[in-house]
Parts: structure tokens; sequence; C-alpha cells
């Protein structure tokens, strides 16, 4: 290799991101499976661009969920053939991002008319950091005046009066409409409507993102958990020994009452300290913590998340073949170890996950799927030697 690639590939900053298109019952045909590893590849490509150009993690898990916004795959977004409609007809979509540097976030719910809802998300996440005089700009705007906010910062909009929403949606929504007490086909392939990205940067810092556009014919005006501040998103503000963030998908209603984003954080943050509880155990207690703030209720839906820390590893030993010199006491030697968690009750969940390690950012994408109903599914992929050879862990 030429010294100037070695030059580079040695200074390249080491970044983590993952993606979701949400947790339920996935198609298992090939067509399905090739449309969401497609979607979840070009997210992470999106993000790989932002995070090797220099930019930081809030903006590569914007520009990640802006392709999956955007990706026909999804029922998240503006529009598309599987977009999810209010009771009368209209989208309408939540998004939130939350930057894990500064702890600053940006929220918008019930949003109808804008491209991009993550981006109306990101700019007001953005308007803390300009705060000029007494008035505090804003974390959360909804509806009319959420969309007069994108319009004011000159954000994409949509006008269905020129581009209208999908015929395969409309027909969707009409069939729905017609019979709403339709009986669940166990063959129906259904989406729990969330999307997400999260990412760690070079730098440690932390971010992640969430979009949504809510549950087929829900209430017009109704917000889920993917606009609600921490309730989709999550990302732990950076200390010397640990940096996190996570995003969650699934029931709504089930996410903000149990506040399961909340348990999982409460939990896996023990491990940066003390603790040597293995992390898949950390998760089935969150979930169980949620459960019982839900009622007894099991939450249904999934989350990933992206957990660094600094682990203890052995230094190197000299060569026996150099003369003996009095010892001579060495600090301890630590290094960052980054764990991919992904845990769902749902029959399956689309993650996808990749990095610099080794100079080597091409994505693994998979759709997850539950052994046996009833049951929580957790898989943790340790990216530390190599993004390619991961060390998983699933507990069923």
């Amino acid at each position: 290799m030429p010294q100037a690639s070695q030059r580079a590939s040695r200074s390249r900053p080491t970044w983590y991101v993952a993606v979701h298109i949400g947790a339920g019952k996935h198609g298992i045909s090939t067509k399905a499976k090739e449309d969401a590893d497609a979607c979840m590849s070009a997210a992470l490509a999106a993000a790989a661009a932002v995070l090797d150009a220099g930019g930081d993690a809030t903006a590569a898990v914007e520009s990640a969920v802006q392709v999956l916004e955007d990706a026909d795959a999804t029922n998240a977004g503006c529009n598309g053939s599987h977009v999810n409609l209010t009771t009368d007809g209209r989208v309408e979509t939540d998004a939130s991002i939350v930057d894990g540097g500064s702890g600053a976030m940006g929220c918008c719910g019930a949003v109808h008319g804008v491209r991009n809802p993550i981006s109306l998300a990101a700019h007001l996440l953005r308007s803390q950091h300009k705060s000029v005089g007494p008035r505090q700009p804003p974390i959360f705007l909804v509806g009319e005046g959420a969309f007069q906010a994108a319009q004011a910062a000159a954000l994409a909009t949509i006008d269905y009066t020129v581009e209208p929403i999908a015929a395969a949606a409309v027909a969707r929504h009409r069939a729905k409409m017609e019979d709403v007490m339709q009986p669940w086909s166990s063959s129906e392939t259904v989406a729990l409507d969330t999307v997400g990205a999260i990412c760690i940067d070079g730098h440690g810092r932390s971010a992640a993102a969430v979009s949504s556009a809510g549950i087929a014919l829900k209430q017009p005006g109704r917000v889920g958990h993917a606009g609600c501040p921490r309730l989709g998103c999550s990302a732990t503000v950076a200390t010397e020994n640990y940096s996190a963030a996570f995003s969650c998908t699934g029931r709504g209603e089930h996410l903000m009452q149990a506040g399961l984003l909340q348990q999982v954080e409460r939990h896996v943050a023990t491990r940066s300290s003390s603790s040597s509880t293995p992390l898949q155990e950390l998760i089935h207690f969150a979930f169980d913590d949620a459960m019982a703030a839900n009622g007894g209720v099991p939450v249904e839906g999934g989350v990933i998340g992206l957990v660094q820390r600094q682990v203890s590893c052995v230094a190197p030993q000299p060569s026996t073949k150099k003369r003996k010199r009095p010892a001579i006491a060495t600090p301890p030697v630590t290094r960052p170890s980054v764990d991919f968690v992904a845990a769902f009750s749902t029959p399956s969940m689309a993650v996808g996950v990749c990095s610099s390690v080794d100079n080597d950012t091409s994505p693994i994408t998979h759709i997850l799927r539950l052994a046996t109903s009833d049951q929580l599914a957790v898989h943790v992929h340790q990216l530390g030697a190599s993004s390619r050879t991961v060390h998983t862990t699933t507990d069923q």
C-alpha cells in the first residue's frame, strides 16, 4: 500500500452507525428482503459519507433517516405505497432527533406537508444552539405550526394536489376503512411504522433519530412515540468511559406509557460502571420493567442500540529475547468496545449496521426473526476487532 494511503487509513476516525426499518411482521419473499436490504444499505451509505466528510453523529443520523423516509419499502415519510394514513385520509408524520454531545433535541408531530420530517426535527435541534435574546427556540412543534416552521426554514414541502398520495396506499386505506373490524390475518405483512438511525462518531459523540407516519387509521392529530422527546430515540452525553444511542419502534402507546427507552438507558448505563451483568440480561430487565410500567402488558416493539465503553486489555509484553531489565510498572491499558444491540418482541425486526473499523464500511443488514412467539429476542454484536467478524450473542 502506498505511504499516503497508509497514512489516510491510520488517520481515519472510527465511527459506528446502525439503522432499523421497524419491528412487526416483515415479508419472507426474496423481493421483500432485497427491498429492505437495499434501503437500509443506502441509509448506512449516506451516513458513512457524512462521517467520512467530517460530519458529526447528528448530521449522520439525519442523513440516514432522510433516506429511509424517502424509501418506498418503508411506511415512514410523506408518501409512498406503504405510507399509513389517518382516518380522514391524510399523511401526518412524527420525528425526533437527539444530540448526545450537547443533550439538545428537536421533535415534531402530526406534521402534514413536510417532505422530510426528520429535517424539521433537526432544524429545531440546531435552533437550540442559535438562541438570541430572551426567547427560547421551541424544541417540539406540531400540526400547522410545525408546517409553518418548515416553510420559514425553507425546508422541502409536498403539495398533495400536485403529488397525490400513492395509489397503493389509498387503496389499502379504503380497504381498511370498509371493514375496520376485519380480523388480522396471521399471514399479513405488518411493519410497526417507525424507522430510525443511531451513531457514535469518531469523537465518541452519540446521536439518534427516529421518524414515523404513525399507525394506520390513526386519529388525526395523534402523536406517537417517534415525535415525543426521548421516547422514540435517545442519546447519552458522552463521558470518558461511556457513550450510547438508542432508537425504538413498535406500538407507540406501549412505548410511551412504559417508557421503554428510559428503562433501557437506565439498565445499560449500569454496565459502564462496576456491573459485569451481560448486556443481553440488562435488556431483558429493561423490557420486564417496561411491562410492569405498562400495566403488566408486554411491550410490543423493538429497540436498537450502540453502546461504547472503555474496557481493560492486556498490555503488550516485551520480547523475552531482549536483555532483562528491572520491572517497570505500566499504567492500565484500555480500549473502546462497541456493542450493537437489537431486541424485539414482534415476529421480526429489520436492522443494519456498519462502521469504519478496518477501513471497511460495507453494511451488514438482516431481517431478524423471532424463533418462538411471545418471547423477547436479544441480539448483541460486538463491533470490536473487525466489522466483518462480529461476535454475536442471541438470547431468546
